[in-house]
């Protein structure tokens, strides 16, 4: 029995019943070491009944007990040297005499079933949820003896998940079933080499009426069956199953929901409830924008900022993505943040390596170059260590900042990076950080002081809208309270996303640029 419930409640339902005009007995079997120490017991009881019953009967209460001798054991439910008990009897007897005392308490016990890893449990998929757990029992006995088949359930519905789990007494038998499966998915060209079953199966299945499928049809459907796996593996195989897919995502939708900071999430206790709602209207607003027109898709380098202060220049925004990338790694080898996935860390040029566990073949690209690899990229034959290609604030035509001569900022912007794995590092480290205020503000006084410099050190006649911004600089500078900042912008966190493209666009801005390159090109 699986517990001392279910056995309680046996010997009391059959114990004593007639079966064929004969009373059935039941009772509780003992370990062999517990029956060697009872046995004298009983030995004495029998024989004082036997002197009881009088000199006359002294013969046949010998033979008696000679007879009890020889089959006492096998009459009381004592499991021999040499039997086989359901669940492997050697290791119950020894459980039996670690935790008898357990067992006296009317603890449960479960007997324990094979791991995954003895390669004697199988997993079934493609099960018709109309199939019962006797239906696959009729068609999985036929391999060899089954220990258990279970129908995965679902708990909400109550009904069957289309998977389910049979578990054989051995390795051979769960081998031959699984072979046959594994022939069955190479006549329709399934995956079969170390096949993941948490990435998107395949929409085909073998033919029923094949003959070598009818061993493993059930209500016209060809079952699915590999090799179970254990807990920590299925989990592995589950993320596997998921980056693949994310590869395969032309559109990389997958990234919609980086930086995202959901009201379950430790970082919305960070932010006031009117930020947080701003920050889900937002993101459910780009969501239902992507997923109507299927000309967009989320870029993999170019970030989105948005929440920018409106001194913010051009400059400030390049640095801010090299200071990301710089804090993001020095942090990361403190061990104060999580790095970046190996996944992540791989840039896409192409290349295409098979996945260890699922077997199926994933796209990666060359890693950065270190050391003496690192080669001249570029019109100016330089390395990028921060890796950005373009700093983009938006601003204004018709208003003019009295401070910088440019367009007034419309307080967001874009960066470009040349890799992933950049833009990854620059997302996290500076989405929602409040440190970014602090350097937008020394950022700013430092070109401030800069751009004065410039203009002190012009020789000639300056004009007089130059002598009206050297006053406003001097100005700014020497009251160091950051009158021409917006102080609203020392609690605003920055929102980083990637930014949704539209592949139209893209290809005319490609068109147009490789036009402007060959013209270049002749003119040098």
């Amino acid at each position: 029995m699986t517990s001392k419930i279910d056995a309680e409640k046996a010997i009391a339902g059959v114990n004593g019943k007639m079966l064929k005009e004969r009373p059935i007995a039941v009772d509780w079997a003992l370990s062999k070491s517990k029956w060697e120490g009872v046995k004298d017991q009983v030995e004495a009881e029998i024989d004082a009944q036997d002197q009881v019953e009088g000199e006359g009967s002294d013969s046949e209460g010998r033979s008696e007990n000679e007879e009890l001798d020889d089959s006492s054991d096998e009459g009381l439910g004592v499991h021999a040297d040499g039997d086989v008990s359901m669940h492997s009897g050697s290791e119950e007897d020894e459980e039996e005499d670690k935790g008898g005392d357990e067992d006296d308490r009317g603890s449960p016990s479960k007997p324990e079933l094979p791991p995954p890893e003895a390669g004697t449990t199988l997993f079934i998929r493609n099960v018709p949820w109309e199939a019962t757990e006797d239906d696959l029992r009729q068609l999985f006995k036929a391999f060899g003896s089954l220990r258990y088949v279970r129908i995965v359930m679902d708990h909400e519905s109550g009904r069957s998940k289309g998977t389910a789990f049979a578990c054989y007494w051995k390795k051979e038998d769960a081998d031959k079933v699984a072979a046959i499966s594994q022939t069955l998915s190479k006549d329709v060209n399934m995956d079969t080499v170390a096949r993941n079953p948490f990435s998107a199966p395949s929409l085909l299945t073998p033919d029923p009426s094949s003959s070598l499928a009818r061993n493993l049809v059930i209500h016209g459907r060809t079952l699915d069956v590999v090799l179970a796996v254990t807990r920590e593996t299925a989990g592995k195989l589950r993320d596997v199953g998921v980056k693949m897919r994310e590869k395969a995502d032309k559109r990389n939708l997958y990234l919609m929901r980086e930086g995202v900071i959901f009201p379950n999430s430790p970082a919305a206790s960070t932010i006031p409830p009117a930020e947080l709602e701003k920050r889900m209207n937002s993101f459910n607003a780009r969501r239902k924008l992507i997923q109507t027109n299927p000309s967009l898709y989320v870029s993999k380098t170019r970030l989105s900022i948005r929440q920018l202060p409106t001194f913010v220049s051009e400059r400030s925004l390049k640095r801010l993505a090299r200071h990301a990338i710089k804090t993001f790694d020095e942090e990361t080898e403190k061990g104060e943040r999580d790095g970046l996935e190996e996944d992540e860390m791989d840039d896409e040029g192409g290349k295409k390596v098979v996945d260890p566990l699922s077997g199926g073949e994933v796209a990666l690209s060359a890693k950065e170059p270190k050391g003496e690899e690192k080669k001249k990229i570029g019109r100016k034959g330089k390395w990028s260590s921060g890796g950005v290609k373009q700093a983009k604030i938006v601003r204004l035509s018709e208003r003019v900042d009295p401070l910088t001569g440019k367009g007034k900022s419309k307080g967001y912007g874009f960066l470009e990076t040349e890799k992933h794995a950049d833009a990854l590092k620059i997302l996290r480290w500076a989405n929602n950080n409040p440190e970014t205020g602090s350097l937008f503000r020394s950022w700013w006084m430092d070109e401030m002081k800069e751009a004065l410099s410039v203009l002190e050190k012009k020789t000639g006649k300056k004009s007089e809208e130059e002598i009206a911004r050297m006053k406003r600089l001097k100005e700014v500078i020497a009251t160091s309270n950051e009158d021409g900042v917006e102080k609203a912008g020392s609690k605003r966190t920055l929102v980083v996303e990637f930014s949704i493209e539209n592949v139209v666009i893209i290809k005319k801005r490609e068109g147009r640029d490789k036009t402007s390159t060959s013209l270049r090109r002749r003119r040098e």
